[in-house]
């Protein structure tokens, strides 16, 4: 096991830059420099995926909130989602009403965020203001496992499968059966 770890750490600099030496781009995919983890590598932020009209719920209709846990790091939290708050848009970002409040603390925070499979990115559209959304606009981020309050990461392993969304349905499954979604395609 140990050799194999090994052995994938010394190839991950050879695969993040095998893609630059290449002189072949498949047809309709501009040159971006590399790979993703090259991308990463150097800082370089992902472009913010195409997004097609929509619309943010009313959130005086949002009533079916389920509570999840999002990480270790964060266990001073409640996190929520709103399950009747979940859509798939036309562009397959999902879309989805998500709630955070301090224990100890009765101020809860709602915001209206959205979930890229494709490019494993996140963006908070507008945040809840007494009974309105107040936009925010905030500009797509890259998903991370360990950032602080990052309960992103825990909602995009149950909401994406294989770089694209799975249905709702089996989304609210998943949330409401504390199972790991697992699909067989």
């Amino acid at each position: 096991m140990q050799r194999f770890i090994l052995v994938a750490l010394l190839a991950l600099p050879c695969l993040a830059n095998a893609s630059e030496f290449s002189n072949s781009t498949p047809p309709g995919v501009e040159h971006t420099g590399g790979t993703t983890i090259s991308r990463l590598l150097k800082d370089t932020p992902l472009p913010a995926p195409e997004e097609k009209e929509f619309t943010k719920p009313d959130p005086k209709k949002l009533e079916k909130w389920q509570e999840f846990v999002a990480n270790y790091d964060s266990r001073m939290n409640k996190f929520e989602v709103a399950l009747d708050g979940i859509v798939i848009g036309e562009d397959e970002i999902i879309r989805y009403a998500a709630a955070v409040t301090s224990k100890g603390s009765s101020v809860r925070n709602v915001s209206f965020e959205g979930i890229d499979c494709k490019t494993n990115q996140y963006r908070s559209y507008a945040y809840l203001s007494g009974d309105q959304w107040q936009n925010l606009n905030r500009p797509w981020e890259l998903i991370f496992k360990d950032k602080r309050n990052g309960y992103q990461y825990k909602l995009a392993k149950e909401f994406c499968w294989g770089g694209a969304p799975t249905s709702v349905e089996k989304i609210v499954d998943a949330m409401t059966s504390n199972v790991p979604l697992k699909i067989v395609r």
